[in-house]
């Protein structure tokens, strides 16, 4: 896991979030010529929006949908690419479920504090007057619903509703009220919503999803600790029990002279493939075949009549589908292992591994590529 490039992405996306917060409050806060806010409008904006977007995480947390505000915003095309790779990265490890819950919380938490920055603001240099209109409603169906709620932050009396302040706030365009200059004090009410259905609850679900973020990295780490023991505990198996086998021979390449394809059968970040081509050389055409792909793409690749370079995860266990592409052409298997934006030397249990796959593979040579590391 690229910590470094989550780290800048997270940085990124907070800056974009907080200023989008700053812009949208300052905007609706500032109110008419008059300086006049609806109180209506604030009470959408800072309990609705915060209580149904809640809830929306809460059922994607149950359902464990895929669907995530961050992804669509990491989706944009303005993020570099070492970014999309380190989130590759993630996915691999299986760990972008439980980053993108907890980075959705960090920034619905950065918006809520935005909001209340931009609130505070606004009220520090400008003259607020909070009013509401309604031709529907009455003061007496507005204030149950405003006490309602007020209900988590009651023990706090000058934040709470009064009939009488209702009733003076109501503004309307055929009578003129001598009563709005009282309605400023609403402020008190409107920061202690923001605080109680925007910044609270946001608060919790950061906390928690830190810690099932760190919990799941326990456990890939884990998980991978002990594939490593078992493959070890494997290979020392197959040692004791046959006799010694001369397997491929490891050849080392500096360059391919002929005109060449790559059949990228993991997800090699971009930045890793231009560095191999640094090394090896400018392959004419790069077939894309991890994780389903088209079976039309798999019959091209195989029936392409150019050199063929296969790149493999090298810890990544060879499968049969692997095996069955390979018998139907025939080129070079080339295992890579790198860690974010570095190659890395193998493992020599998976060289062992690769080596004992490729020894059933006639038509296939085992590479490496020379000053890649």
């Amino acid at each position: 896991m690229d910590r470094e490039s989550l780290r800048k992405i997270s940085w990124g996306l907070s800056l974009l979030v907080f200023c989008l917060a700053l812009f949208s409050t300052t905007a609706i806060i500032s109110g008419d010529q008059y300086g006049r806010v609806n109180l209506l409008y604030l009470l959408l904006l800072f309990v609705a929006w915060p209580l149904l977007s809640l809830l929306f995480t809460l059922v994607l947390a149950v359902s464990k949908s895929s669907a995530n505000s961050i992804s669509s915003l990491l989706a944009l095309p303005i993020w570099p690419r070492a970014w999309k790779d380190a989130l590759s990265q993630l996915k691999r490890d299986d760990l972008q479920p439980a980053w993108l819950f907890c980075q959705s919380q960090k920034m619905a938490l950065i918006f809520s504090f935005g909001c209340i920055t931009a609130f505070v603001f606004v009220l520090l240099f400008n003259d607020v007057t909070f009013i509401w209109r309604s031709t529907l409603l009455r003061a007496e169906h507005v204030f149950p619903v405003l006490q309602f709620i007020s209900i988590p932050w009651l023990p706090l009396e000058s934040a709470q509703p009064l009939m009488g302040l209702v009733e003076a706030s109501r503004d309307s365009r055929l009578q003129l009220n001598d009563q709005l200059s009282s309605a400023s004090s609403w402020w008190r009410y409107v920061l202690m919503a923001q605080i109680v259905y925007s910044l609270l609850p946001r608060l919790l679900l950061f906390f928690w999803g830190t810690k099932k973020l760190a919990s799941a990295i326990a456990s890939v780490a884990r998980s991978k600790v002990n594939s490593e023991r078992q493959l070890k505990h494997l290979y020392e198996q197959q040692q004791m029990q046959k006799p010694p086998q001369q397997f491929t021979k490891m050849q080392y390449v500096s360059t391919f002279a002929e005109p060449f394809v790559i059949l990228n059968w993991t997800s090699l970040p971009e930045a890793l493939q231009d560095k191999l081509s640094a090394v090896i050389g400018v392959p004419e055409h790069i077939y894309q075949l991890a994780g389903n792909c088209d079976l039309q793409l798999e019959l091209q690749a195989q029936r392409d009549s150019r050199a063929k370079l296969l790149i493999v995860a090298a810890w990544e266990p060879p499968m049969g589908e692997l095996q069955d592409f390979m018998a139907q052409c025939q080129g070079v298997l080339m295992p890579l292992d790198w860690n974010a934006e570095q190659f890395t030397a193998l493992n020599e249990l998976h060289l062992e591994e690769w080596r004992r796959f490729c020894q059933s593979q006639v038509h296939w040579q085992l590479q490496q590529p020379q000053g890649l590391i």
